[in-house]
């Protein structure tokens, strides 16, 4: 079997569905920020009603994340990921008729987009996991590589789009359209036919959370990329919200802020790419040394480089960030034993998750004690020491080769 060519793991049907499936929900979902903001903004909302909207969504997705994980090793993951596709399809046309209706209220929103963030909490671990049932060994990064980046290139279109269909025809337009794209996702899930994972006796809920922990604590790669990377997200909220301050007070106001965006997105793109075409023989070792270097984005603004500068950097860390989760979620997929693979999944999630809104938070008290610049040398540390750390001291990472067929743990 040929590992690459041009279409790659688009050549074994399974897949082919899977990435169909992912592409249009990632499509309609890329079209949601900008719509969901002017909706709340339309209807009165302002940014009060704007946080507990967005609020609503994040808290759903992340209440939910860790009993996705449970019950998609409990159950067809298929199944999983098809329920929280019809759940987002309600949730998204629901929301199209009350906006196109001009009867949405800011309490309506919040809950909708909460179910939907719960459906999100059981969809993702569920996607993750099924992703090595659908390509065969060999393929296995090159899937990964191809769903990271169509999500890439739908985040430098969707926003434009979105914009102009709100625009032309209003936000329930827009909202319809993602209910859509979640019926076009199931309609591919539901032609999907997979051979069923091994699947863990049943157990009471806690019992299986703690078999998930205890399978990242049985890989030491696993549990120091764990704590180093969520100290890395701590450091990309920092980021996140002190750069736009920085564009306001020293390059121009949004339309730079706007430009470092967009090549941040484009960025992503050359990762996704890059993670199709080269497969280091120690993923995990390259993982941590490629997140590391993305950290030359905040220290691009301490004090701030042109703004060309800055959008290279920016570029740099998208693209590290999409190659170096394309590395590891390949080596999670094949060194986590399967029936545990959703739970240690949603605990990866939820790291990403929690982390990176609890630096957006910090940022106000932290740099109001330390000054903007010291705030953004501190988030570019906890970007790059902590992985340096990890590649450097722990020697199961430096260890653990590429695989091209399945590991004694899919066999489990």
């Amino acid at each position: 079997m040929r590992e690459g060519g041009r279409f790659g793991p688009l050549t074994e049907r399974p897949f082919r569905l899977l990435w169909l499936g992912r592409t249009a929900s990632v499509l309609g979902d890329s079209l949601i920020p900008v719509a969901l903001a002017f909706a709340v903004l339309r209807i009165g909302g302002g940014a009060s009603g704007l946080g507990i909207v967005l609020a609503a969504y994040t808290i759903g997705r992340a209440s939910f994340l860790l009993a996705g994980g449970v019950w998609a090793d409990r159950l067809p993951r298929r199944a999983v990921m098809l329920t929280a596709d019809l759940v987002r399809f309600g949730t998204q046309a629901t929301t199209a008729v009350l906006l196109l209706g001009d009867v949405a209220q800011v309490w309506e929103l919040a809950l909708l987009q909460a179910l939907a963030g719960a459906a999100g909490g059981f969809f993702t671990p569920a996607s993750t996991a099924l992703v090595p049932q659908t390509v065969s060994a060999p393929r296995l990064q090159q899937a990964n590589a191809l769903l990271s980046l169509t999500q890439s290139a739908t985040n430098i279109f969707g926003p434009a789009a979105s914009g102009a269909i709100v625009a032309a025809a209003g936000t329930g337009w827009v909202f319809a359209i993602d209910a859509a794209s979640f019926l076009v996702s199931a309609a591919f899930l539901f032609a999907l036919r997979v051979e069923d994972h091994v699947r863990p006796a049943a157990q009471r809920f806690w019992h299986d959370l703690a078999d998930g922990w205890r399978e990242v604590r049985r890989h030491r790669w696993l549990t120091a990329g764990f704590l180093g990377f969520a100290l890395g997200n701590v450091g990309i909220g920092l980021y996140l919200v002190l750069g736009p301050l920085v564009a306001h007070d020293h390059l121009g106001g949004a339309q730079a802020w706007g430009l470092i965006l967009t090549a941040g997105a484009v960025g992503g793109v050359v990762g996704g790419l890059t993670g199709y075409r080269i497969r280091p023989g120690r993923p995990v070792a390259a993982a941590f040394a490629v997140w590391a270097i993305g950290a030359i984005l905040p220290f691009s603004l301490v004090p701030p480089l042109p703004v060309l500068a800055i959008m290279a950097a920016s570029a740099i860390l998208s693209a590290t960030i999409i190659f170096g989760n394309t590395l590891w979620e390949t080596a999670m997929q094949q060194e986590v034993r399967p029936d545990r693979l959703a739970r240690v999944g949603s605990i990866d999630w939820l790291l990403s998750l929690c982390l990176m809104p609890t630096g957006q938070a910090l940022a106000g008290p932290v740099s109001g004690a330390l000054g903007v610049r010291a705030t953004l040398v501190l988030a570019g540390t906890l970007m790059c020491v902590p992985n340096l750390c990890v590649l450097a001291f722990v020697r199961e990472v430096r260890q653990l080769r590429r695989r091209d067929t399945p590991s004694a743990a899919l066999a489990s």
